[in-house]
């Protein structure tokens, strides 16, 4: 085995490593730079192999198996003098790794139950193991939220009680609000904590009180409902805007705030929008929610988004360069849900085709050839107009032709999903009051979900408005 090169090997072997790398793709090149050589380079052996070793296993495996080819292209182009090259696991490590293997096993054994009774632990709560404040990105618009959710997390009920969470879709608050129930886990391990979703306790609610006709079989249903969101230390809510204007699931929060509230137990809710925009909310509700406080979370700025996505390709394992962070950040600029999604797409097709991520590969990958342009209330009305063969004033109309009913619902319904914009702000672009905007949109989008036909109708309109 060769112990040290002299200066012309080691410029040698640093230009066939270069010369190497420029053969094979990004995701390999960790591996590259763990080879060393085990002959003299220029040394040409009798059975004319060339030995290769790294410290790498699995790299070895890939490189002799997939990238033969270009591992000798590049030998050869180096020295000139033509050699099979054959790799070997560096002996030194592997002796190394034997004397460590029984306490390494033992330590895996050990880590992985504990992991596994974590994730159980952490699954019962309703918390999902990737939320935590060790992967959250903290920048200037999620600061105070950031620093409110620690203090809770530290000391659960004694301060900012409740906490109201909120921000437009795709920034974080579901991840903030679940990385405080796993540091209270973390911290209190005794505390029993309960994540769900608006919705989910709506409909197990519903549920329970139309499927129990014995006044007896009722009672005791509701009583198993109210000890699943009481008798607990913390309760999280998430996507709590959903309860507006649904008076039986209020009046089951309400009561259930004020008994988890004065049991000093901790309640947390996210929701996509603030507090004043809530449009049909009870007052004594609504003051309920403001006892403690609102930590809004706003769109992260750019350098921010730059952070988010590099952690997220961090904790992926395919990690990226600051000009390719730099270009998704400027790309998908409102929404981390939209930014970190992009790179899932765009890192597992470079992964599968085995080429680099770059910017080039990225405006393939995603369609990103032309600028996108942005969508607005008139665009849905055009589209959704021709769609269904109407004029777009006639949907602004009082008009109640069939055709006119179809466009007018399905541009209503476009319009909140993709725009996200509030019920007031909709009843002014489409001429009625926000009860009926509220309306025709919760309609189609309980209708959508069991009717194909409509579904398809959804996805077309979506697709038209998207490349319009």
């Amino acid at each position: 085995m060769v112990s040290s090169l002299d200066k012309k090997e080691a410029q040698a072997w640093d230009d066939f490593l270069q010369k190497l790398q420029e053969k094979l793709p990004g995701f390999v090149h960790s591996w590259v730079m763990s080879l060393e050589p085990a002959l003299p380079l220029f040394e040409d052996s009798e059975n004319g192999i060339f030995l290769i070793k790294s410290n790498q296993s699995f790299g070895i495996q890939v490189l002799q198996q997939k990238y033969l080819k270009e591992v000798e292209e590049a030998l050869f182009e180096i020295t000139n003098i033509k050699r099979t090259p054959r790799f070997v696991l560096d002996e030194t490590v592997k002796k190394k790794k034997q004397q460590k293997t029984t306490k390494i096993e033992k330590e895996h054994v050990e880590t992985a139950k504990k992991m596994e009774n974590l994730a159980q632990m952490h699954s019962f709560c309703g918390l999902n193991l990737k939320y935590t404040f060790e992967n959250f990105v903290e920048g200037e618009n999620s600061k105070f939220a950031y620093k409110i959710a620690q203090m809770i997390a530290d000391a659960p009920g004694q301060k900012y009680n409740p906490l109201f969470i909120s921000g437009s879709v795709g920034l974080g608050k579901t991840h903030l609000m679940q990385a405080i129930g796993h540091k209270i886990l973390k911290n209190f391990p005794n505390l029993k904590i309960r994540y769900t979703k608006a919705e989910e306790f709506g409909n197990k609610l519903i549920e329970t009180l139309n499927t129990c006709k014995n006044p007896a079989d009722l009672n005791e249903r509701m009583r198993k409902f109210r000890d699943m969101h009481r008798n607990v230390d913390v309760l999280l809510i998430d996507d709590i805007q959903w309860i507006d204007g649904k008076k039986r699931t209020e009046e089951e929060i309400f009561n259930t705030f004020d008994a988890l509230y004065h049991a000093g137990k901790q309640i947390i809710f996210a929701s996509d929008r603030p507090l004043s925009a809530f449009e049909m909310i009870p007052d004594r509700l609504r003051s309920r929610f403001e006892w403690g406080i609102e930590a809004n979370i706003k769109v992260p700025d750019l350098e921010t988004r730059m952070e988010i996505v590099k952690q997220h390709a961090k904790l992926s394992d395919f990690p990226i360069s600051d000009e390719v962070a730099l270009f998704l950040a400027k790309e998908f600029n409102t929404n981390v849900r939209e930014l970190e999604g992009a790179y899932n797409k765009a890192s597992a097709r470079a992964s599968i085709e085995g080429v680099e991520l770059d910017i080039e590969n990225i405006k393939e990958f995603l369609d990103l050839s032309s600028k996108k342009k942005k969508i607005t209330v008139d665009n849905i009305l055009e589209i959704c107009a021709k769609y269904f063969c109407v004029d777009k004033d006639e949907i602004l109309s009082t008009a109640r032709t069939k055709e006119v009913v179809n466009a007018r619902k399905y541009a209503i319904y476009l319009a909140r999903e993709m725009l996200d914009l509030s019920y007031p702000v909709l009843a002014k672009e489409f001429n009625k009051n926000h009860t009926t905007i509220m309306y025709q949109h919760e309609k189609l989008k309980k209708d959508i979900q069991t009717n194909k036909a409509m579904q398809i109708i959804t996805d077309e309109l979506n697709e038209l408005i998207k490349i319009s």
